[in-house]
This record gives C-alpha cells, structure tokens and sequence, in this order.
C-alpha cells in the first residue's frame, strides 16, 4: 500500500492545493506532484482535474479523500493519547537552501558549524543543485550562478569571483610563475560547469591552442576537477572563490600572475513575502559571510 502517497493526497485534498500541501508537509511541489502521480498509476484511476485556477477532486476523489480524512483524524487522536505533550507542535525553524554543487562543497559547508553555534534551533537542510535544474519556488533560500546580465535586477549580487589557474605547489616546480605558453605544456583539467574554457583563456591571451594537440582531462562536477588538482593531477581553470580554502591552505597556487578584477558569479535570490523568522536569520547570515570573504 503506497502509504506516502495517500498521505500526500490527503493533505492536497484537504488544503486544496499541491504548494499549499507541499509546505505543510516540507516537501517540494514537484515531489509533491511526483507522490500524486505515482498514486494515480498504482489505482489506475485520475484524482484531481487541473482547472484555470488550480485543481479539482474527481468524483472518486472526493470520497476517497473524505474517508481518509476520517481515518487521518482518528489516526491522530490515538497517536495524541499516547504521545508527549507538545509532540504536534509544527516546526517553523527548517530552512531548505539550494545551492550550485561545488560552491555547497567548498564555502558553504565550512562555514556551517558557525551557523549552527549561532542558530542552534535552526533545522538547515542544504540541497546541491544546479542553477539550470534548480526551482526557487522548492526552497527556502535559492543561490544561483551566472553573471549580471542574467541574474542583476532579480538576485541581489553574494560573492564574486575571479576564473583563473590553479594546481598543486609541486606542478611548478619552485618557480614563482608560469608563463601562458609554459602553462599549454602542463596537463590541463576542465569541467563541463567552467564559466571559461581552455580554448577561450588561451586565445584571450594570443596564445595557440591546437585541440588536436591539447586534449584536457574532462572530470565533473568541478569539485572533483579541484581534488584532482589538489593531488597534482594537472592544472584548473577554475573560481577564486572554490579554491579558496585550498589556496589559504597551501594545498593550490596561482601559477600565473596576472592583475584581473572580480565580477559577480553568485546571486541570493530574494526572499518570498512572509518568509518564517529562521529563513530570515539564515539568508542575513549568508549576507554576512559573503561580506567577510
């Protein structure tokens, strides 16, 4: 018996509509959808009728729903008599935040045992996943990646970032730095998700890029490309602000040194209207730490 699934459709029945049920139940709307859909195949029949403004129960529906609200109230009313008190007390300090993949890995989750001290009671829940996959109106609190002329006017700027090489200490050898030229004859690494290819910074710099000659080590997502650097498997065309912690560490150096300034790459997406207060001291937190890096 699909057990989630009734309790998915009883809480749309009931509320009338599938975000509404959604937040009740801290899931997303598409999962949401997803449990309805799956309920719909296992009976083989339709639940809800999508109307202009919104959905309605099918005849069937309506009566399946009214018994199961029966059921879910006696169900509630055992579980309370035997339950502590305060134990259905709903939880408003969860926060869900979506975030681009390697920037979860690399400076969002060191910073995390901070705000945990700081916000104790706060029920975080990180999801990597990326600015093309990702839907604001799932979450809590949404980051996106891209630059000004697509997030500015929509997302307030977070971090900036400068895309330049980086490798292991030992890939040059003791010297201060490499040349462009010298660079072409290390073992390049590029990741699908890099804002500038290979290709792109060697020609920008008048520097011939044979792609018959030059065949980079492909390794996705980026945080994978920056462990492999990390190791000395080749060199990354990667963000300032991803191997931030590596350069700090000594782990990754820049082996060109060139004079660029940083554009914004990471955007906060503002807050819904009514935001709950716990999503509200985790969006300023995040403000605060992009201010300190």
């Amino acid at each position: 018996m699909p057990l989630r699934g009734i309790a998915v459709f009883a809480a749309v029945a009931r509320l009338g509509s599938f975000k509404a049920a959604a937040n009740e139940l801290n899931l997303s709307p598409s999962a949401v959808s997803h449990q309805i859909r799956a309920l719909e195949e296992e009976l083989g029949v339709e639940l809800f009728r999508r109307v202009s403004r919104g959905i309605r129960l099918t005849p069937d529906a309506a009566r399946y729903a009214e018994v199961l609200d029966k059921l879910f109230e006696r169900m509630r009313r055992a579980t309370a008599d035997v339950a502590a008190p305060g134990w259905s007390t709903p939880s408003t300090n969860i926060v869900r935040i979506m975030t681009p993949p390697s920037l979860a890995t690399h400076w969002l989750t060191p910073r995390l045992p901070a705000f945990i001290e700081a916000h104790p009671g706060v029920d975080l829940r990180v999801f990597a996943v990326r600015t093309a996959d990702g839907n604001a109106e799932d979450f809590d609190i949404t980051i996106r990646y891209g630059d000004a002329a697509r997030w500015k006017g929509q997302a307030r700027p977070l971090l900036k970032e400068i895309i330049q090489p980086y490798c292991a200490p030992k890939r040059i050898r003791g010297r201060r730095s490499l040349t462009a030229t010298q660079l072409l004859a290390q073992p390049l690494i590029q990741s699908r998700e890099n804002a500038l290819s290979w290709e792109s910074w060697f020609g920008q710099r008048g520097v011939a890029y044979d792609m018959s000659d030059v065949r980079p080590l492909q390794l996705d997502p980026s945080y994978v490309a920056i462990e492999a650097a990390v190791k000395g498997v080749g060199v990354i065309l990667e963000s300032s602000v991803l191997t931030e912690e590596h350069v700090r560490a000594g782990r990754l150096v820049a082996p060109l040194r060139e004079a660029k300034s940083p554009s914004t790459s990471y955007w906060l997406v503002p807050l819904r209207k009514g935001a709950r207060q716990a999503t509200v001291n985790a969006h300023k937190w995040l403000i605060e730490q992009a201010n300190l890096a």
